[in-house]
């Protein structure tokens, strides 16, 4: 099993609530944040992968090859912060999956 590092975190959250809640449910809602998160990315992703149909690898190549299209290139630079933050999501889900007991 691998190891997770963990810091502690205290909320600050009403008795009405915290009487019912578990610190599972937290880590569940965190988790569905982050897939919630890496879905909406990944959506994006797969809307220039049809818009250009292609790949983000290969769309890059063409366009810094090509003649200069300013549309193509700020589509290039939000598919790669979608593509940054699409794997920074899908880690961070990966990780708070760990913290399920």
């Amino acid at each position: 099993m691998e190891k997770n590092q963990t810091s502690e975190v205290t909320l600050r959250i009403p008795p009405s609530i915290a009487a019912d809640i578990k610190s599972n449910e937290i880590i569940g809602l965190l988790i569905d944040k982050a897939l919630g998160k890496r879905d909406l990315y990944k959506s994006k992703i797969k809307m220039f992968e049809s818009k250009y149909g292609t790949n983000y690898a290969s769309f890059k190549k063409k366009t810094e090859e090509g003649d200069e299209n300013f549309q193509e290139w700020d589509d290039l630079l939000v598919w790669e912060g979608c593509l940054l933050a699409y794997r920074e999501w899908n880690r961070k889900h990966k990780d708070l999956k760990l913290c399920m007991k």
